[in-house]
Parts: structure tokens; sequence; C-alpha cells
């Protein structure tokens, strides 16, 4: 589909409310700590405190942000992800503005963790839920979250975890679905076996867990298929920490930094692997290096095989507008992203099934409009539509893709009122206090 979704498809209805908007309360990169009225939102009053361990396996932004506001809440909170994971982090540093209550405990093996290393993949992973359990156990907490987890990390937590632990397992990717779909593009049998395997899995974790958190009412279906009965479900959607993302000028210090200043940005910043298709940028680079628009620059930020793929394929083709970094760090990510005319997302049409990008929500965050290559009937997309914040383009559609990229460029009005409504849309729903309530609500 090429254009702006003006009117989503609806999700098929539930039981499950998602949640709610209010005001987003501070602009500074090191919030200030939550209020003691907000304090009163996320717990009765006279409620006893929990432990709680929060594990994120790659580190993201929104799950350390959740741990904050509960610690802030007077919660003790436990917050732990895979130290040695390719992964762009969240805010995993210690801020001065950080309660006593909060521990950020990176979970260390010594693998490798080359998640594209099949075999060894499965070894290390089982290893980590080992070391992960270990530091559950002894944190001895009231409720256990993990999100974001492999199935194998998954499997052992359920075998050594204590039986009288409540868990809850925030479900953001179906990664049987992903296992068989990759390796079904090259060997159906082992496909189809192994996405069977890992769904057995998925099926035994969803058991011993008390309490699922889907991001999206799309999966929901497939947890009622593992057996899982719907007063188990609640369906949450993802944010991003407007009070830590913000719009800032778009000529900024990073930008100075990497020699872009003047320049016409087309970002894509975050994860670049075998569910993208990172050709699709190189051909927008292409496209105006062609035009001979010499002020466009297509940037990404990412490592792993897409930073690899770029590299080798700009060099090979002499195409000198696309500029490939690292992950850049998260508190420079304000930065990164208002440096930029137009925000990119890309996903392949079989990863709409079990994956939702996320990172549009940063986009909305920094106020600058969306060319988006999505399913429509992804979440991703319709929120897009929601906060009709840019444009969504079916994946395969190259010439719809540039050209929306072209239109914003040559309408900078148009790209000024995308990127306002999607930053309205992230200040109204991604206040953390009432999100933290929710999950709070499940213990």
């Amino acid at each position: 589909m090429m254009g702006m979704v003006n009117q989503p498809r609806e999700p098929q209805p539930t039981r499950f409310k998602i949640t709610g908007r209010v005001r987003c309360p501070s602009s500074s990169i090191f919030p200030e700590p939550i209020d003691e009225q907000q304090k009163l939102s996320l717990f009765e009053a006279g409620a006893k405190p929990l432990k709680i361990f929060l594990h994120d396996y790659p580190g993201h932004a929104f799950p350390v942000h959740l741990s904050r506001a509960l610690a802030q809440a007077g919660h003790e909170v436990v917050h732990a992800y895979a130290a040695v994971l390719e992964s762009p982090r969240g805010g995993l540093e210690r801020r001065p503005s950080d309660p006593k209550g909060l521990t950020i405990l990176p979970i260390i093996t010594g693998a490798t963790m080359n998640k594209y290393a099949m075999v060894r993949r499965v070894i290390e992973e089982r290893e980590y839920g080992m070391k992960l359990a270990k530091a559950i156990a002894e944190a001895k907490p009231d409720l256990f979250v993990t999100c974001t987890t492999p199935n194998d990390v998954l499997d052992m937590l359920r075998t050594k975890l204590p039986k009288d632990l409540r868990i809850i397992w925030w479900l953001q990717d179906i990664y049987s679905v992903g296992i068989r779909s990759v390796l079904s593009r090259k060997l159906p049998v082992i496909g189809a076996l192994a996405g069977a395997v890992y769904r057995f899995k998925e099926k035994r974790f969803a058991g011993r867990a008390d309490h699922i958190v889907s991001i999206t009412p799309d999966f929901v279906p497939f947890l009622k298929g593992l057996g899982v009965p719907m007063e188990k479900i609640s369906v949450i959607e993802n944010w991003a920490p407007a009070d830590e993302i913000t719009p800032l000028p778009r000529e900024n210090a990073w930008k100075e930094e990497q020699g872009l200043s003047g320049k016409r940005i087309v970002l894509y910043s975050g994860t670049l692997g075998l569910k993208h298709n990172p050709a699709l940028l190189l051909h927008t680079a292409a496209h105006y290096q062609e035009q001979q628009r010499d002020e466009v620059m297509v940037v990404v930020t990412t490592q792993g095989l897409g930073a690899e793929f770029l590299r080798r394929e700009a060099k090979e083709r002499s195409i000198h507008n696309l500029k490939i970094l690292p992950w850049q760090p998260y508190e420079r990510l304000p930065e990164v992203l208002s440096s930029a005319d137009i925000l990119t997302a890309i996903i392949e049409p079989d990863a709409g099934l079990f994956s939702v990008p996320s990172k549009i929500l940063s986009c909305f965050c920094a106020g600058r409009p969306l060319v988006a290559s999505i399913p429509a009937d992804n979440l991703a997309a319709r929120t897009i539509a929601k906060a009709r914040s840019g444009f969504v383009v079916e994946p395969g559609d190259e010439s719809g893709f540039i050209s929306r990229i072209d239109q914003l460029l040559d309408s900078p009005e148009l790209a000024e009122e995308l990127g306002r409504n999607g930053r309205a849309y992230a200040s109204e729903t991604f206040d953390i206090s009432p999100i933290a309530g929710r999950f709070l609500a499940l213990a």
C-alpha cells in the first residue's frame, strides 16, 4: 500500500483495554523523579512495596524506563540485561536522579552471543538462562518480568526458577514464527521443524507464566493457540520515553560532529537484520545520487549484517551519499533523530506476523515525519495512521517508498505538520505513570 493510512484496520476486539494517555512530565534526558502524586497513582496508598526483577534481554530504552518509574514509586527493582549482546541500548547507566531502590544488573556470561550462529546460539542462550536464573534466585523478588527473551533462555528459566515466584511474560516477538520464517527461506523442512520445536518451548513457558503481557492484540490469537486462557492475557502497547527523547534543532552538535551540517538527512536508526530489507536504503541513496541531489544524505545508524551489507554494496556501486554509523549512545539519541528531515522504518512482509517495529515510537518523540515500509495490518502501521505522523508503504513498493520521501523533502510544511502530530501523540500517550500502574495491577 502506498500513501498515508487514513483509516487503519481495526484490530479484532478483545476484552482488554489498551493503555490510556496522560501528560508527559519532563523534557530532560535525565528526568526528575516521579512526584508524590504520581507515586500514589502507581500503587494503592499503604500497599507494601514490591521486590521486582525486570529482565530485558537486549537492554532497550522503554523497559528500563519502566524500571525507573517503578523504583521511583518506592519499589525495589533490579533491571537486568545481556551485557555482551549487540543491540541498540537504552539508558542503562546510573543517573544522579535514580533512586536507591534501582539496581541495573548486566548479566555477563563470557559468550559472544552471536544470534546468527544458530547452534552456538542455543548453547549460549541456555548458559545465559542459567546465569540469569541464579541472579533472580539471589535477588529473591516477589515478581519477575521478562521481556524480549529468546526461547532457549525461557526454557531454562522455566525449570530453574522457584515454583512460587510470580512471573509475567512480556511478549515482544513471536520467536517460533520468526525462526520458521527465516530458516524456511532456504531450508523449508528444517524451518518447519525448528518452528515447531520453538513453539513447544513457548507453550511450556506460557504454561509456567502467571500472566502474559502482549504488545499487540495481533498476538492474542497465537497465545490462545498455545492454550493460554483469555483471563491470563493483557495487552499493553509499547511506548518510547517521551520525557527523554525530545525534539531538538535540526542543526545540532551531533550533526556537525558527523560532517553532516547543511545536509538534508533521511535517517534509519536501529536494528537492521534478517527481518528487514537494507537494500531499500541502498536504493534510496542511489536514487538521490542519480538525481544529483548532493544535499540529500541517507544516514543509517546500525550494526551487524545490515551494516555489513550496506558498506559492501555502497563501495561496489560507488554510492557516496550513504553514511553508515554504529549505534549511537542513548544520551545522544535526541540529537541523532532530530538531525533528520525524514525518519524511516522497515520490516519485511513475513516479519509483520511476529514482530512490531517499536522504533517508530522514538520517531514520534523526536517530532520528525516517518516514511515506513511496513505491512498495512501491522500494529506499527496502524499507529502511524492513528497519530497521522507519516506515510506507510507496502514492503516491496520501492518506488512508492522513494516517492513519499520525495514528497516530504519537497513539502517542508507537510513534513513539519506530520512531525508535530507524532510528537503530540507521544506526549499524550507515552506517560509512564499509568503504564507502570497497569503492570503493577498484574503483580
